[in-house]
Formats: structure tokens, sequence, C-alpha cells
């Protein structure tokens, strides 16, 4: 069983949260969570630390340097269909220098700051982002 490991980071500023919209298909093949809301974060690479690739991450999808603060988050589940396990960690971090929001459309389609998930009321949403927002901020 291969053991997968994945760092996110729910960037703040000024009492906001930025979020970022999946795409449809990414790379030519369906995305996962396609049209979902989300927060930067992938794989991490081999040789990688998880805070490493965090700020990877936060550079390579919405073009911001963020300082990590913590670990607001962990999560893990079972793929069978690829017999692995995936381990989410979840950071929280705040903008160092911001720049523009610069997205890859291969991988999101639009982003927004917000500083409740009411205010994405009717729309798609990562499950672990909902369970975040409710149990950590008590902001939902």
């Amino acid at each position: 069983m291969a053991v997968k490991l994945i760092a996110h980071t729910l960037i703040e500023k000024n009492g906001q949260y930025l979020l970022i919209k999946r795409s449809k298909i990414k790379r030519g093949l369906p995305n996962v969570y396609p049209c979902y809301w989300d927060i930067p974060g992938g794989r991490v690479e081999e040789n990688e630390l998880p805070r490493e690739a965090a700020l990877r991450e936060a550079i390579e999808e919405v073009n911001q340097k963020i300082r990590i603060d913590k670990i607001i988050h962990e999560d893990s589940q079972f793929d069978s269909r690829k017999n692995a396990v995936f381990t989410r960690l979840v950071y929280g971090a705040r903008i160092i220098d911001q720049c523009d929001i610069l997205l890859d459309p291969e991988e999101h389609t639009d982003f927004i700051w917000l500083s409740s998930l009411e205010d994405l009321e009717g729309e798609l949403i990562v499950p672990y982002l909902i369970d975040i927002f409710s149990d950590r901020f008590h902001i939902r």
C-alpha cells in the first residue's frame, strides 16, 4: 500500500481567506472535485518536507509568498482504487508580500477572498474545507 502526503494552506489576509475554484479538466484528465472551491495545495514531492510543499504550491497555484503559522487540520483516507492512504496537512498562513493572484487555468478557474463559507452558499466546496471552517474557525 502506498502512502501519499498532501499539503495545503488556508491563506488569511485582513480576516479573509483565499479560496480557488478547481477546473473541470486538469492537464487533459478529469480533475478531482471538478468545479469545487478549495485552497492552494498539492502532493508533497520526493525529498520535500510538507511545509516546503505548501510554500511551493502557494507560489505555483496563486502566485503568493506566504508565512506558515501552524498546522490547523489533518485528515487521512484510504483510496481502495489506488491502494493508497492519502494524508492531508493544512497549514494556516499569511501573505508576506502580496502580488496579483495568478491562476493556472489548467488547474483553477476563479478565486475569492471571503470571511465565511456562507459567501459561497449553493456552491460546491471540498469537504475538508467545510470541516476546517466549522470546527476550527467557527465562521461557517
